[in-house]
């Protein structure tokens, strides 16, 4: 019987000999479901492919996770790094000192964090999300002027290149001629960028052997910075170091750094998600009328078919039917020209942004195989649902009252 059915679906739907009305309606239901398919998933994916970009900028260029401390000074604890070791999601721990320093060249003076660890340590675990727009890595811990990895913004304000020797100068509270402002020369070694301008404004990099100058003791440190196997690991690992540290540490992980960016983008999620979702239900109620319509076209059909002995419960299913077929027509069509939209966007850039606000060039688009089972499951469910009325209106046709004139 449901073979049957299946028939006379497509018959009703998409047989040249079908009445000229239907044929119409159900290209523009299929349309209207299209646009809607579209509209949700491209939407799902602009914002997947935002936060996916934001995780991938912050984790590049911070830390996992920070370990910091509520005592103005704290020493190198060699046991304490390998008690942290211990744990496998944990590959690298490295020590740093933040400077808060102003750069002076010539006239020109700005205030940025330099932040102090070994080269090697520095490659590893903050290098891979910068961009050398000029130079490179080079801090020269072995030399009397060290070397200094300044960012693009702090560059361009002092007017400073590579090469430059500049003077970072430090000051313990209020200066006076009992507190001198303490000036130590750094040369330039490389500019870079991240994308995000207010970072690359008021960050530069520089060895610990720098710190230890400034501070008059190389043990002296900020705290710890690691790196984990997975960064979304992030908040267990978080809450494991918390038991097996002292009062005073602190573990900041990469998302509570950067809660405001986060707490952004999830403000914008709901009203955009609800927005185009309610396109995609005007796309839904197509459906509806649609099969109302054909309800009304096929209603002599349908009275001969019930007086030939075909069931109430039979008439729905074939109804339930046609609409399940327009939407799976339409959440089909529409999720693969979502896929080449995604497609091309991402190799041919049709859409730019201005990577100083949005921190990529063009407009990032994710769909993701989860996204797209969601929306194929959440279509088919809210079709059924869409189709039961119009098929409970056909099942309760009456084959006396329609073919009496016949």
């Amino acid at each position: 019987m449901l073979k049957f059915l299946f028939y006379l679906s497509e018959r009703t739907l998409f047989h040249k000999r079908s009445d000229q009305f239907v044929p119409v309606i159900r290209i523009l239901a299929i349309l209207g479901l299209i646009i809607g398919t579209i509209a949700i998933t491209v939407t799902l994916g602009i914002l997947h492919g935002f936060e996916n970009n934001l995780v991938e900028k912050v984790t590049g260029f911070e830390s996992h996770i920070r370990i910091e401390s509520f005592k103005n000074e704290i020493e190198y604890d060699g046991e304490y790094v390998a008690q942290l070791l211990e744990n496998k999601d944990i590959t690298r721990i490295v020590p740093y000192v933040n400077l808060e320093t102003m750069l002076r060249k010539g006239d020109e003076t700005e205030g940025v964090i330099i932040e102090c660890m070994n080269e090697a340590d520095f490659r590893e675990m903050l290098y891979r999300s910068k961009k050398d727009v000029k130079g490179g890595i080079d801090f020269r811990e072995m030399e009397t002027i060290k070397g200094i990895y300044l960012g693009y913004g702090a560059a361009e304000y002092l007017n400073v290149d590579v090469g430059d020797t500049i003077s970072a100068l430090f000051v313990n509270g209020v200066p006076s001629f009992f507190n001198p402002i303490k000036s130590h020369d750094v040369i330039v070694t490389g500019i870079f960028s991240t994308g995000m301008k207010e970072f690359d404004a008021n960050y530069a990099y520089a060895p610990l052997s720098f710190a230890s100058e400034v501070n008059g003791n190389e043990n002296i440190i900020s705290g710890y910075q690691l790196l984990l196997s997975d960064p979304l690991l992030a908040d267990d690992i978080s809450n494991w170091i918390n038991t097996v540290s002292s009062y005073h540490f602190v573990p900041v992980t990469w998302r509570e750094r950067n809660i405001m960016l986060f707490k952004w983008l999830q403000t914008q999620k709901a009203p955009i998600v609800i927005t185009f979702g309610i396109i995609a239900l005007v796309a839904l109620v197509n459906i509806i009328s649609t099969l109302v319509m054909i309800v009304l076209v096929k209603e002599r059909d349908t009275a001969i078919l019930k007086s030939m002995g075909m069931k109430p419960s039979d008439i729905r299913q074939k109804f339930m039917i046609d609409g399940l077929s327009i939407s799976l027509m339409g959440i089909g069509i529409g999720i693969l020209i979502s896929k080449i939209l995604e497609w091309g966007q991402m190799r041919f850039a049709w859409i730019k942004l201005s990577a100083d606000v949005y921190f990529i060039d063009r407009l990032p688009i994710e769909i993701t195989w989860d996204v797209i089972l969601i929306i194929i499951l959440v279509g088919i469910l809210t079709s059924l649902i869409a189709t039961f009325l119009p098929a409970r209106k056909a099942s309760s046709i009456k084959p006396v009252e329609v073919l009496r004139y016949e």
